[in-house]
């Protein structure tokens, strides 16, 4: 592997071993997971003890007709006319089903493809089973390929497999992890918006809101249903007094509903709600993303983490389990290419400029 892909590689550890439950860090992992193998959209789905999914993630926006006919007629039914179900692989054993198993014309000759693959833009994808003690699944991470682009090579598909590991420690961790965090800032996503008739029905969204309303809820699985609907009528009756702000916490981040009455014109029918919603992710993962900016080295990165979070350098020697002299050699290092010349400082440099996107107050 390049020193290159090592240093994503890397980065992918790190993200897997930040103490924080696998919804909130799923969506920055499947976004950084294209500088290690490139792909069109990656897939993350969990299973539950006995190897039935449960929930997923998934990038760009969810198509929620596909979804309802893939969980109604193919999931672990059709799709086995065309490759082994979802039950099936995760009974298996295996670790790694490669893009060439489906790149056959049995395949591209299926329901399957042509009702779900091939309306979503997907034409090949590897996938890996995520295994913890005893081979117990614990959930799939796939990567697809739109028509026109290359197969996944072997080399491509050899990449994931060093991340398995990782990524069933942090699986392993979700039952034990700690609270919700304390601080949150904006994702990298853009905002949508919501329009809600006069009624508080809602008639146009943005092309992302309806799978951020999902993940407002408990997000996208077989049972695919928003549970914001309760959210979204109080929103419309309380706009009515004026702008209003809601937060709603979920297991994939921190939601901002902010509605306001829009102005009816020329006699126009009674006026509608605009609802702009956000997501917001931990402040641990802003601060990866910061740090993965300044191309620092791996000792430098940890050590920046860990002094981000006020640690003196004494205690960052003890949690990193190196001598006091590196420390303090790392963040020497650490502040030249920065240019600061304190921890105060660095903090300043790493969130300054994202300090007014926090929120840190709970939700109404």
């Amino acid at each position: 592997m390049s020193p290159k892909k090592s240093r994503e590689l890397g980065r992918l550890r790190e993200l897997c071993a930040l103490d924080l439950p696998t919804p909130l860090v799923m969506p920055t992992l499947l976004a950084e997971l294209h500088a290690l193998v490139p792909s069109s959209r990656n897939l993350f789905d969990w299973c539950d003890g006995d190897g039935a999914l449960t929930r997923y993630c998934v990038e760009g926006p969810v198509d929620e007709s596909i979804a309802r006919l893939y969980f109604d007629e193919f999931h672990n039914r059709r799709e086995a006319e065309a490759m082994p179900s979802f039950a099936q692989t995760l009974a298996s054993g295996a670790v790694l089903n490669s893009a060439t198993q489906l790149d056959t014309q049995r395949f591209l000759g299926s329901a399957l493809y042509a009702e779900i693959w091939r309306p979503q833009g997907f034409r090949y994808r590897v996938e890996l089973i995520v295994r913890g003690r005893h081979g117990r699944p614990l959930g799939s991470l796939v990567l697809y390929r739109g028509p026109g682009e290359p197969c996944f090579t072997a080399a491509e598909e050899a990449r994931l497999l060093p991340l398995l590991p990782h990524l069933a420690q942090a699986l392993s961790r979700d039952a034990v992890s700690s609270g919700a965090p304390e601080h949150w800032q904006p994702a990298p996503e853009a905002g949508e918006v919501l329009l809600l008739d006069d009624a508080g029905r809602l008639r146009h969204a943005s092309a992302g809101a309806r799978r951020l309303l999902l993940l407002a809820g408990p997000g996208p699985g077989p049972q695919q249903t928003t549970s914001t609907d309760a959210v979204l009528a109080g929103l419309h009756t309380a706009a009515r007094r004026g702008a209003v702000t809601q937060l709603v916490d979920s297991p994939w981040g921190r939601f901002e509903f902010s509605a306001r009455l829009l102005d009816a014109l020329d006699g126009a029918a009674p006026c509608w709600t605009e609802v702009q919603l956000r997501r917001f992710e931990p402040r641990e993962l802003a601060d990866e993303r910061r740090l993965r900016s300044f191309d620092l080295s791996g000792g430098q990165t940890a050590v920046a983490r860990l002094l981000l979070q006020g640690l003196a350098q004494s205690e960052v020697a003890q949690r990193l389990a190196i001598a006091p002299s590196t420390v303090v050699d790392h963040t020497r290092k650490l502040y030249q290419r920065l240019g600061v010349r304190s921890a105060r400082e660095l903090v300043e440099r790493v969130r300054g400029s994202e300090a007014s996107g926090w929120l840190a107050r709970p939700p109404s």
